[in-house]
């Protein structure tokens, strides 16, 4: 039996061997962690403006707007510069 045992053991050595775990990721706890991590939706509540609370609310509403309707609204730029200058007047609403 400690023959078994001891072939057992050396097998399932040589077969951990095969994996390499000093290689392995760290593990992500946080979104920022991540290496692709763009900041997109999950800013921290300080660094958002009245911009992009308002887009919050309006992109949901203008989805909808444009699937019953079939229009562009989503697309038509004006919100991205409505945005912008929100943002740049009231930074940290």
């Amino acid at each position: 039996m400690n023959l078994r045992l001891l072939t057992l053991s050396a097998t399932w050595h040589k077969f951990l061997k095969m994996f390499d775990y000093s290689k392995l990721p760290k593990p992500i706890t946080r979104p920022q962690d991540s290496p692709d991590w763009n900041g997109e939706g999950g800013k921290h509540p300080s660094e958002t403006g009245l911009g992009d609370r308002i887009e919050s609310i309006a992109q949901p509403i203008a989805k909808v707007i444009d699937k019953i309707a079939g229009t562009n609204i989503q697309g038509c730029g004006a919100c991205q510069e409505r945005k912008k200058y929100l943002n740049k007047k009231f930074p940290n609403t």
